[in-house]
């Protein structure tokens, strides 16, 4: 957990380092990974033609994933980042990230996120 510039204390909930950047700070942010919160994905069956088959993908939380999502809130944090997935796993618990202006299209190691704006579901 780590307190941004901008007074947002985020979990980072993620396997990865996240690179928190905004136009005011002279450098970006890192976050190194507290707890990964992973979430279940299932499929039903929606349609079926011929060759083609369309299903409706669900994500589900776990116990496990719900009690570290707590805990973080119980400790302080402001916002629990996690994958796009446990973001829709976790309504309203985990958040995902969304990219700061002018790093919506670059790779992975230079991705640069917004500290004041997060995705939720």
């Amino acid at each position: 957990m780590k307190e941004l510039p901008n007074g947002v204390t985020v979990f980072n909930a993620t396997p990865h380092v996240i690179r928190f950047w905004d136009p005011g700070w002279a450098e970006p942010v890192e976050v190194e990974p507290d707890e990964v919160i992973n979430a279940r994905i299932s499929e039903e069956v929606v349609e079926s033609r011929e060759n083609v088959v369309f299903v409706r993908t669900r994500f589900t939380g776990t116990e496990q994933g719900a009690a570290v999502a707590a805990g973080a809130l119980e400790r302080g944090a402001d916002v629990v980042i996690g994958s796009i997935v446990a973001a829709q796993a976790y309504h309203g618990r985990v958040v995902g990230m969304v990219p700061a202006e002018g790093f919506e299209r670059v790779p992975p190691a230079e991705k640069r996120m917004r500290p004041d704006k997060f995705t939720t579901f």
